[in-house]
């Protein structure tokens, strides 16, 4: 009578685990996906020329939350939003593409968020790279930020860990259901020997 909840409870522990396991595989191939975005955006930019655009508009989004249920540990995180217009070879084109991956952090892109502002309320130009065999694909920043990636390296890193150790607890779990389905036959083998034995005497 025992045995079939504890069967049951190693399932249901089996299913949480296998769980995880694929939301931390969704969750590292997102974040590795802006990495390489990011190192391959800035290759197949190296032959873009640079020119002058003009600021349509200029905002900062501004995002805040916590990273602890206590709100102690607070962050603000600032992206850049513009529209820019630029001339290339006679071929008018707007853009809008500040990096290769979206986002806002509180360095370089904050920076970078305020900067735009000030060039837009006081009409100065941005500097912009042009695809010159695609003129309307443009970036402002094609530049590889690795300051925010090492973050994001050490995320992966533990997330890796903590996968490894839940692989661990699969494993184990496995061995356990194993170990016990050959125990019970095991017995259920001498019992009917010992039987045996007792009705030949």
């Amino acid at each position: 009578m025992t045995r079939k909840p504890k069967k049951d409870n190693i399932k249901m522990t089996r299913f949480i685990l296998y769980f995880f396991i694929l939301a931390m595989i969704f969750f590292v191939y997102l974040m590795s996906q802006n990495i390489i975005k990011s190192i391959s955006g800035n290759i197949k930019s190296i032959n873009w020329v640079q020119m002058d655009a003009t600021l349509l508009n200029a905002s900062i989004k501004i995002t805040q939350g916590s990273t602890s249920s206590s709100n102690r540990t607070r962050y603000t995180y600032y992206a850049p939003q513009i529209s820019y217009k630029y001339n290339f070879n006679g071929i008018a084109c707007i853009g809008s593409k500040v990096a290769w991956v979206e986002g806002g952090d509180d360095g370089p892109l904050k920076e970078l968020a305020y900067n735009f502002k000030y060039h837009f309320k006081h009409k100065i130009p941005i500097k912009v790279f042009v695809n010159p065999d695609k003129p309307c694909e443009s970036v402002v920043d094609r530049a590889i930020h690795w300051s925010k990636f090492t973050s994001m390296g050490i995320i992966l890193i533990i997330v890796i860990l903590f996968a490894c150790g839940i692989v661990y607890l699969l494993v184990k779990t496995s061995k356990k259901v194993i170990v016990g389905h050959i125990t019970s036959h095991s017995r259920g083998k001498i019992y009917s020997l010992l039987f045996s034995l007792r009705s030949t005497f």
